[in-house]
Parts: C-alpha cells; structure tokens; sequence
C-alpha cells in the first residue's frame, strides 16, 4: 500500500480528529495513549510545533498523523525531567502523538511518520535536537519504533495523571 506523508496543514484538522477518535475506538489498552482536543491539535499545525499525516492512495484517505510540539521553557518540557540546561531546553522537541488508523496498522506508518518528522526538524533553520518521546512500558509497538528509530530509554516514570512511562531521548 502507497502512503502520502507530508506536513499537515489547518485544512487537516477534522481527518486527524476521526482518525484519533478511530483509533481511540479500536484500542484494546487505552492507557497506553492520551488523546487531546481539537484546540490542542490546532495549535500544534504550526504555531507550537507540527503535524505529520499519513494519506492512503490513491483516495488520500487520513491513515494517521504524529505531532511534534515545541515545548520551549514551559514546565511539561520533559527536558527537565533529565536535568537539561536551558539551552537544551530550548532545543527540546517532544515527539507528542503518534496515531495510526486502525485499518492501515501493519504498514510501519508510525516510523515513517517519525522518519518524515526527523527530516522536517532537520531542515529547520532553528536547531531543535533533542528529541524526547514517552511511550508506555508495555506498548511494545511504538517502544520499537522509538528504539529501532535510534531513541533510548533514559527514564521510566509517572506521568500524566499517575500512568507509567519510559521517557526516549534522541540528540540529532
């Protein structure tokens, strides 16, 4: 199957949302992700960071999107967790949400999309290269992703709201 990836744009917004509310549906643990609101996912287009979505061909049906969120010095930046400068902190950009539709699971859209957003971070003007990501302990199929995509496990903590997380760290 032949997928579109690309940066997603305001026009986006309503296909990212069914996709999330698709997934959410379908999840047989669903602790192991934490969705967000439209307003949210407004802001993160461009204002806050990006947006990847995937498109399935040729119909460019949304199978799936991954923010990334600039978090700045604002206290959920998870550089701080790891003791970071603010320096680094400024560089920090959180892998956010990474969700795939349930019916084009299996395609690897969840690293291609990390892959496009890796590029995208790269030819910013703006050097942000410290990735962080948290993924549950137990969701094996993102963890693999993370860690087969050069991240390491550098904490495992609670986070939003008591739920375990591992914290991945990749430095460009």
């Amino acid at each position: 199957m032949e997928f579109n990836i690309r940066k997603a744009d305001y026009s986006d917004i309503p296909a990212i949302m069914q996709v999330m509310a698709d997934a959410q549906k379908a999840m047989e643990h669903p602790e192991w992700f934490c969705s967000d609101c439209e307003e949210y996912m407004k802001k993160h287009i461009d204002a806050y960071g990006f947006t990847i979505i995937a498109e399935a061909l040729p119909k460019s049906s949304p199978a799936g999107f991954f923010l990334i969120k600039f978090p700045g010095l604002t206290e959920e930046n998870l550089g701080y967790l790891l003791n970071y400068s603010e320096d680094e902190l400024l560089k920090t950009v959180h892998m956010d949400m990474a969700v795939v539709h349930p019916a084009y699971q299996g395609n690897r859209l969840q690293a291609r999309m990390l892959q496009k957003a890796e590029e995208v971070l790269s030819d910013s003007p703006v050097m942000r290269n410290r990735l962080l990501a948290t993924v549950h302990p137990d969701n094996r199929y993102s963890l693999n992703n993370m860690l087969n995509n050069g991240y390491k496990i550098v904490k495992t903590t609670s986070l939003y709201g008591g739920l375990p997380r591992h914290v991945l760290q990749k430095i460009l």
